[in-house]
Formats: structure tokens, sequence, C-alpha cells
């Protein structure tokens, strides 16, 4: 394991923000806590154990604690964490009570204020500003005045890629567009893409997590030489014995949002093509949808809609599973990949993604060109047939999972910022 590299003059320097509090930045923090780096982590609502409210709240109500879970965060101190809460608390209740576009709205108004919230916190004691796409613009400004290094977390690919995504799917598929896909992809891309464009411009260092995103980083002319790529790491590998599992069913999952990014409308159409009739095979579709209600009626009765699931809900069904299926258009990374080998679950996904970073497509998994329905059918009707090489995939994709833990994706993070940080310097 590579020893990390230490840059005094960082000590208690870095401003993390992000108004989200995923796997992803959660272990980039820490990181910057191990390294001592940290100044503060600037977020939205995140629940510390240790404060005297949030005991008395979970105590008195235990059940809240699953609801509650994502948001606990202890893995630093809490005079290290301040909190924007109000527009976020909004944000969670139009989800709940609002309709999809509305809900839209209200993110975009909680997000560009949080941006603005965390533009204030820099002072002349901040070294690096540490910020996410779209929530990064107010505060890459005041950094600049204030001449801080600037690093942006690009976790999707290029708008200008995904817009041409976009062009394309409507063009195949007149039914995707709804009130949804109309507002967000096409009344409100244009000015989110502005926003976009101006974090990259003042972007010292460009962090991405798959060769995919990257490539369309550099085919939009940014400049490769302030784009890292860092791909996320497995989760803790899980060797508990495999449940009885029938001979003669075959079990494909998809998990993650069903919307027109992921791809979940064209495997719907290669399983009408393929699978229909069958017996002896079976989708397992899991997550909330945006596609047109029509995309997901009428559907063959071996294709079953679970939702949301929970941790422990969807540990049984990686458990059930024979392969994860996840035919993404454009996923900057797809932790759901990663989560399914850590599993010992092998995975068919597409090439817009980080599949070529974690596969080596037919030996621990299997990667097609994004869009096909073609290839899409033709892959799985071909696993379904040659299903006897999957135990041995398994035991592959647990070994390589081994080697590359959170603890070295966090110390590959900070040796790669302390390089591009030393340079800066000496420029």
């Amino acid at each position: 394991m590579a020893k990390t590299l230490t840059t005094n003059c960082l000590k208690n320097a870095v401003n993390h923000s992000n108004p989200g509090i995923g796997k992803f930045s959660t272990e980039t923090i820490k990181a910057y806590q191990e390294a001592g780096f940290l100044n503060f982590m600037c977020t939205t609502l995140v629940f510390h154990q240790e404060n005297f409210v949030v005991k008395y709240i979970l105590k008195r109500f235990p059940k809240l604690i699953s609801k509650l879970r994502s948001r606990y965060f202890s893995q630093i101190p809490p005079e290290k964490i301040k909190l924007y809460p109000f527009k976020e608390l909004c944000r969670l209740l139009a989800v709940k009570f609002l309709s999809l576009t509305a809900a839209d709205t209200v993110w975009e108004w909680a997000e560009l204020s949080f941006d603005k919230w965390v533009s204030k916190k820099l002072d002349k004691n901040v070294r690096i500003v540490h910020c996410y796409e779209h929530a990064a613009l107010s505060s890459f400004k005041q950094a600049q005045k204030l001449g801080c290094f600037k690093i942006l977390e690009q976790i999707s690919q290029h708008h200008t890629f995904y817009k041409k995504v976009i062009d394309q799917q409507f063009d195949q598929y007149p039914n995707l567009r709804s009130d949804y896909n109309e507002k967000i992809l096409l009344e409100s891309i244009k000015k989110r893409n502005r926003r976009k464009d101006g974090e990259y411009d003042l972007a010292d260092l460009i962090i991405c997590n798959s060769t995919f995103t990257m490539s369309t980083l550099i085919e939009a002319g940014i400049d490769r030489r302030k784009i890292v790529n860092i791909p996320l790491a497995y989760p803790k590998v899980d060797e508990v014995e495999n449940i009885q599992k029938q001979v003669d069913q075959f079990t494909f999952i998809y998990v993650g949002s069903l919307s027109l990014r992921k791809g979940t409308h064209i495997l719907l159409e290669a399983w009408q093509k393929c699978f229909f009739d069958e017996q002896n095979v079976q989708l397992i579709l899991a997550g909330s949808s945006s596609l047109p209600r029509g995309l997901t009626e009428n559907l063959p009765q071996n294709v079953e809609f679970r939702g949301f699931l929970d941790k422990h809900e969807l540990d049984n069904l990686y458990k059930q599973a024979d392969l994860l299926v996840f035919p993404t258009l454009a996923d900057g990374f797809g932790m759901v990949i990663t989560e399914a080998m850590a599993k010992g679950l092998p995975v068919l996904t597409t090439s817009n993604s980080a599949g070529y970073d974690l596969i080596e497509d037919g030996i621990d998994g299997f990667i097609i060109d994004a869009g096909s329905i073609n290839a899409l059918a033709k892959k799985m009707l071909w696993i379904v047939e040659n299903k006897s090489i999957l135990p041995n995939m398994s035991k592959l994709i647990m070994e390589k999972a081994k080697k590359y833990q959170w603890s070295d994706y966090r110390i590959r993070l900070i040796n790669n910022i302390n390089e591009r940080y030393l340079s800066y310097l000496n420029e």
C-alpha cells in the first residue's frame, strides 16, 4: 500500500462542501481528516451521534434510526461540521409531496443557496476548496479572490455528451417525453450548463471517477492537464454463504432509478424481445421510477418491480440474483456496480460507466456498448445459456474487490491532491 504524502502547509486548510452526504463524499472527508487537512466540512443536514439533541431524539423515537441512518456522520469531530439545513428540509418535503418538476425547482433553489452560503465560509486560512458540480460556482469565485486552490469533483459526464444522449433517445423513443423530462432536460439544461462551464473554467483540478467521465471532459475541450481519474473503491467484501437458488431459475436484477439516463427503457424493451414468455428467467427491478407510466405497464409476469429497498432488503436481493444488469447510458461511475461486485455478483454494464475501470470483459463481468438493444439482448441470452461460468467469475470478482478498498482510495486521493497542490505552488 502506498504511503500518504504530507504537505505541512495544508494542516487544517481544506474546506470540503457538498449539499449531499453520499459514500464518495464521506470517504473524501475522512481522507482529509486522516491527513490533518480538514478545516470544515460544509453540508446541509447530518446527524452526529455525539450531539446530545440527536441522542435524545433517537432515544425518544427509535423508529427514526433506520430512516435517518443515511444522514449519520460521526467520522469527524462535530466542531468541524457546518450545516445549512433549512432548504434541504424543504427539498426533502418537496420530494415527498410535490411533483417531480416542482421538486426539481426546489432542489435547484436549495443547491444554489447552499453554494452562496459556502462561499461566505471561506477566509484567508483556507488553502483548498473542494466542491461538487453545480454547487461550486459561487464558492470558486470567492476562492479565486482569496488565492485558494479549487478542486471540482465531477460526478457525472460532461453536459455536451449527455445532451447528445438525450437528443438520440428522444428521436428513437418519442414516448420518453414527459413534463418532467421536457423541463429538466430541455428548459433547465441551458442555464445549468452555463453554470457548469463556469465551474470548469475556474477549477484548478477536476477529479473524475471513471475513464468514461474523463474522456467526455477532454472531448468537450477541457484541458487534460487539470483532470485526474480516481475510481471509487469497492465496499467491504461480504463473504456470507449464498442462499440456495433454484437450479432451473435465472434471476437478473436491476438496481437504481428507473430513468432515461440509466437506460431502463432499453432493458425493458430487450426483455420484451427475448424473455417475454420465458418461465425460468425473471427480472427484478429495485428503485423509484421517473419513466413515463406507459413504459412500465403491461409487462410480462416474469418482471417484478420492488420499488425503493433499504440496505437489508437490497443485500437479500443481491444474494437471490445471478447477475446485475445495469444498462446505463451515462453514469459518472455507477456505485451499484462495485456494491454488487463486493457481494460476488457478476455485472453486465455498458461502456458509459466505470465499467472499463472495474471489469475485464468476459473474465470478471461483461461490458457492452451503451444504447444498443440488440447488444444487450444478445449478451443476456448468452449469459443465461452459459451460466456455468458465473461461480468462478464470482470468486475472481471478490478477490479483485479486496485489493481496492476505501482505505486505498483515500490514500490515492490525498497523494494526488498533494502532488497537484505542490505543482500549483511552484508555478
